[in-house]
């Protein structure tokens, strides 16, 4: 009787399960799932221990491989067009390429000249979806604070299996929109779109990233007048995340375009200047050679 009796049971813990996580992988916003975002929910089904039939605290990675078969067979899931390593949601309504990459990628958001035109401060129009990741080194890093988080109540990590986050290789395509990656090693203030899935460089960080890679921002003459036109506006947003850069240059860029391209007088812009270089060869804009036109104050050659 046992053994007729185990593959019934078996298939009905397995339906019970893949109908408890298919109503939880609905009610979440999110319309493309990593193998990771998928074990979460079936690692909180488990340990709500609302699901009968149910073995152990925890849910096996084996069962997750089973439960996720089902649930493509099914039609509840697919495999996702631009991300062959992703799950599509098929009762999601589609989403915005921007939507789509932030949805996959944790640590990426919309910046330079993409953040620039959602926040109208250029009339021009990427052809790309331009995009800022951490490099390599700071991603792992990232994932691992991530995990440490998501199971930090379990005594048992790290040595329980679980399925690991990983980084995603992104498409040079997403919903037919080209998108174009930067990376960078520091940390970058980010804020989420109101009633979206999209993350953006805030706006402190964006005028930040103009001097840093004026290339990827249309141009330092196109940055400078972006400065002159809207620099007063989000002077303090400005001057705060100046004031964090990480690189020296930075300030020294900004201080030399507040002070004497705009003629904005602040005891913490002229702070900045202690961070200029007598005898260096820095440049206004680090895709251009260096020109005699000088600023004595922020020893910096305006090569403009």
């Amino acid at each position: 009787m046992a053994e007729v009796l185990r593959p019934f049971q078996q298939r009905k813990r397995m339906t019970l399960v893949a109908d408890t996580l298919a109503r939880a992988l609905n009610s979440q916003s999110k319309p493309v799932l990593s193998n990771y975002d998928i074990f979460r929910e079936l690692w909180v089904i488990y340990r709500s221990g609302k699901v009968k039939y149910l073995r152990g605290d925890t849910p096996s990675r084996d069962l997750f491989r089973r439960t996720r078969i089902l649930l493509r067979n099914e039609g509840i899931i697919r495999q996702d067009n631009d991300y062959n390593s992703h799950w599509r949601l098929v009762d999601k309504p589609e989403a915005s390429a921007e939507d789509i990459v932030c949805s996959v990628d944790p640590f990426c958001h919309i910046a330079h000249l993409s953040a620039l035109q959602r926040y109208g401060l250029t009339n021009r129009r990427p052809e790309h979806l331009m995009l800022v990741e951490p490099t390599p080194v700071l991603r792992r890093k990232l994932f691992r604070e991530m995990m440490d988080r998501d199971y930090c109540d379990v005594p048992e990590y790290p040595s329980i299996d679980i399925e690991p986050a990983k980084a995603v290789m992104h498409p040079r395509k997403v919903r037919g929109r080209p998108v174009w990656i930067d990376t960078t090693k520091f940390s970058s203030d980010q804020v989420q779109i109101k009633g979206s899935l999209s993350r953006i460089a805030s706006i402190g960080q964006t005028f930040l990233d103009t001097i840093d890679s004026p290339d990827l921002n249309g141009g330092m003459s196109h940055v400078l007048d972006i400065w002159a036109e809207h620099a007063k506006t989000y002077l303090e947003e400005i001057i705060e995340r100046i004031t964090r850069a990480e690189k020296g240059i930075c300030k020294v860029r900004a201080g030399y375009i507040l002070e004497e391209h705009i003629g904005i007088i602040d005891p913490r812009v002229s702070a900045w200047a202690s961070f200029a270089q007598r005898g260096s060869s820095r440049v206004l804009d680090p895709g251009k050679p260096f020109a005699t036109t000088f600023s004595e104050k922020w020893m910096l050659s305006l090569n403009v």
